[in-house]
């Protein structure tokens, strides 16, 4: 009767442990699954805000690139109407 005792003791600590390490191993993977998630928001979140200003450096430089040419071209038509005028 007492060895039986120690066998169902012995089988309901080891279904205890492998219960436990199932749980260690789910918690685990909870903390990973979580851990990916917010490295993948926190990743697209960044990449968004860097596009943003990326895209808002582009659009200056464009429009300071193509004020320079407007202003370019303004002086050339200038310089061409002033020299028709003074010949």
């Amino acid at each position: 009767m007492r060895n039986e005792e120690k066998i169902r003791k012995q089988k309901n600590f080891l279904l205890w442990n492998q219960h436990k390490i199932w749980l260690k191993l789910l918690g685990l993977g909870a903390v990973v699954g979580l851990i990916y998630a917010f490295g993948t928001s926190f990743s697209a979140v960044v990449g968004v805000y860097l596009g943003y200003k990326v895209l808002r450096l582009v659009l200056r430089l464009f429009s300071l690139v193509l004020s320079l040419v407007f202003t370019l071209v303004s002086i050339i038509i200038l310089i061409a109407i002033i020299s028709l005028l003074i010949f």
